[in-house]
């Protein structure tokens, strides 16, 4: 009986660890994208302001870069997974990373 509750407990653990990672994972990329999308859009925010927000929104836990090329601003995300746990590998969720484009938006005349 001891064993069992020792063994649901840490599949319990496992479970929340993998859900915390990925709403981590969600949320940084979301704010990456939207901070992409704010420069393309021409809505008087440069690229400073954009990555200003960004850190603001997520501590300096990832690395976010912006850059503009001819028709598209790049996004580039590295954010290092935690774990809930001190002990636990970190091994098996590792580095995120991610580039995200966005195409300037051009007004009609």
């Amino acid at each position: 009986m001891a064993l069992g509750v020792i063994v649901f407990l840490g599949f319990l653990v496992l479970a929340i660890n993998i859900t915390y990672n990925l709403y981590a994972t969600s949320v940084v990329s979301s704010f990456a994208l939207d901070g992409a999308r704010s420069v393309a859009e021409r809505d008087n925010k440069t690229i400073g302001e954009a990555v200003a927000d960004f850190h603001a929104a997520t501590g300096n836990q990832a690395t976010y870069n912006l850059e503009i090329d001819v028709d598209v601003v790049r996004a580039t995300l590295k954010f290092q997974t935690e774990t809930l746990l001190p002990g636990f590998s970190t091994a098996s969720f590792g580095t995120i990373e991610r580039t995200f484009e966005v195409r300037l938006e051009e007004q009609q005349p």
